[in-house]
């Protein structure tokens, strides 16, 4: 059935008010976005960029790793941080340092964080000459395992972060400290 136009637009004034439809607006909440923590890379120390080499026989005080000034754009986010040390979700799943369970407040210079490391103390695998240590900060508190993603490495779908990751030679085979 072929409908011409007038007859159309008559049929249409013909029906009643209440079949009609009308599309009010809807008010959407506007959500802001989450914005990942930053950090300036410059300040950070030792400097990521390169291998920090320890000398177990001649050195004897911690490495400090520090990362300063980290911020977030969203003012009432916290900042929730762990450390790793030779981390491997399969043969070392080690969870070596983390923040407080309910973040820290974003400071006006920024939170500061920082992790120290005695080679001869704290490596745990001799055989090896280079040690890995990782950082992840992030905005949102960790969650607890659930089997799908590296232990303790578990954050949520919405956290914004960011990893730093250094690599430190060292022999602990040569460490005069007794284990």
């Amino acid at each position: 059935m072929s409908w011409s136009v007038p007859r159309a637009a008559a049929w249409l004034v013909a029906l009643p008010l209440s079949a009609c439809l009308l599309v009010e607006p809807i008010d959407e909440e506007e959500i802001p976005p989450n914005y990942p923590p930053t950090f300036a890379p410059e300040r950070v120390t030792p400097p990521f960029e390169q291998v920090v080499i320890y000398d177990t026989q001649n050195q004897t005080d911690p490495i400090e790793f520090k990362v300063p000034g980290i911020k977030d754009a969203n003012a009432g986010d916290r900042i929730y941080w762990r450390w790793f040390l030779n981390y491997d979700a399969a043969s070392n799943p080690v969870l070596s340092g983390e923040g407080l369970a309910t973040g820290r407040v974003q400071g006006a210079l920024g939170a500061t964080i920082t992790y120290p490391l005695l080679p001869c103390v704290d490596q745990y695998d001799v055989n090896r000459k280079r040690h890995r240590v990782e950082v992840i900060v992030t905005d949102r508190p960790f969650l607890e395992d659930d089997g799908t993603t590296a232990r303790f490495q578990h954050l949520s779908p919405d956290a914004g972060q960011f990893r730093i990751v250094w690599y430190v030679e060292s022999d602990t085979s040569r460490c005069l400290v007794a284990r």
